[in-house]
C-alpha cells in the first residue's frame, strides 16, 4: 500500500495542473486505486489530463491539429487491423480493448489508437474518465 493519497501523488507531478495518462495509470497501480478513481479526483483537482496513451487528446492546444497525435503514418499488419475491425463491430471500441490489442500484438498503444482512427472508429471509454 502506498503511504500518499492519490491527491498528493498527483501534486507530486512537476508539472502544475497537468497529468500525463501514463503517469495517472501509475498512481492508480501505486495507490491500488482504479484509474477511473485516479481521474475524477484529478478532475476535481482540475488537473489536465495530457498525453493519452492512444494519442487522442493532450498534445498541443486544443483546438489544433496537433493537439491529437493521430493521423501520423504508421504501418500495421492487416492482421492486427483485422482483429481491431472484429472488436468494433459497430464502428466503435472502447481504449482498454485497444491496449489490450496493442500489448497482446507487440504494437504501441499510439499505433493502435491511429490504426484505429484510420479505419474511421470512434474510441471511446477511457479508463480515466477522460472521454
Amino acid at each position: 500500500m502506498c503511504e500518499f493519497t492519490i491527491e498528493e501523488l498527483i501534486e507530486r507531478y512537476p508539472e502544475k495542473d497537468k497529468l500525463p495518462c501514463a503517469v495517472a495509470h501509475m498512481i492508480a497501480v501505486m495507490a491500488e486505486k482504479s484509474p477511473s478513481e485516479v481521474g475524477k479526483i484529478a478532475d476535481d483537482m482540475k488537473v489536465e489530463l495530457t498525453y493519452c496513451q492512444l494519442g487522442l487528446f493532450g498534445y498541443g492546444r486544443k483546438r489544433k491539429s496537433y493537439y491529437k497525435n493521430l493521423g501520423r503514418p504508421v504501418e500495421i499488419d492487416k492482421k492486427i487491423l483485422d482483429e481491431i475491425k472484429a472488436k468494433s463491430p459497430d464502428g466503435e471500441i472502447v481504449c482498454p480493448v485497444l491496449w489490450q490489442i496493442a500489448d497482446a500484438s507487440g504494437i504501441n498503444r499510439a499505433e493502435a489508437g491511429n490504426a484505429a482512427d484510420a479505419l474511421g472508429l470512434k474510441i471511446k471509454g477511457c479508463q480515466l474518465g477522460a472521454f
